[in-house]
């Protein structure tokens, strides 16, 4: 008869490599999810989009959410009302960074810390060294989710945008500030 501690720790173990694999799953880059894009567009791609920034060659920026892309203009939602731009007078298309390059940038750190803590964690008690696995497997689940967390809200006090298109031979304009 198996020992009901040691029952525990299969249990334990199994469910922080169910947690881990489904993780694993929802966290990794589809292969579905790539669509091709607008060729006038070079590098806009219309799935997945909702909030962009259109900066035209005058210097005007607008924010709104992308209704339509076609070959020669492109429409914005802006306040309720559409607004419509033409390809040859836009200079720039950006839209904000998503949070989950820190979330895996998180999850990488948390692994390899996760992986250093529980490889040098001591049981406790009498319990030996081969025992005591599911402790060390919710000692890395645990480090995981935690420098997950602090990777997005790094991630999150970082504003940034990505520019999605950029027109060619367009007015590039440098900005500099200093702050303390």
């Amino acid at each position: 008869m198996t020992h009901p501690i040691r029952l525990c720790q299969r249990l334990v173990v199994r469910r922080a490599f169910l947690v881990t694999l489904v993780f694993a799953s929802v966290a990794s880059p589809r292969a579905g999810a790539a669509q091709t894009s607008i060729t006038a567009w070079t590098g806009l791609d219309t799935t997945h989009l909702q909030t962009v920034f259109v900066r035209e060659r005058s210097g005007v920026e607008t924010r709104g959410r992308l209704l339509s892309l076609g070959d020669e203009s492109l429409s914005l939602l802006v306040d309720g009302r559409e607004q419509r731009f033409a390809r040859a007078d836009v200079d720039r298309i950006q839209r904000r960074d998503t949070l989950r390059n820190g979330a895996l940038i998180g999850t990488i750190v948390g692994l390899v810390m996760g992986t250093l803590t529980a490889g040098i964690a001591e049981c406790p008690g009498a319990m030996q060294a081969s025992s005591c696995g599911g402790g060390r497997a919710a000692l890395m689940l645990v480090s995981v989710g935690t420098y997950a967390a602090i990777g997005t809200g790094i991630d999150a006090m970082i504003p940034g945008r990505s520019t999605l298109y950029a027109a060619p031979g367009g007015v590039r304009r440098v900005q500099v500030g200093l702050g303390w």
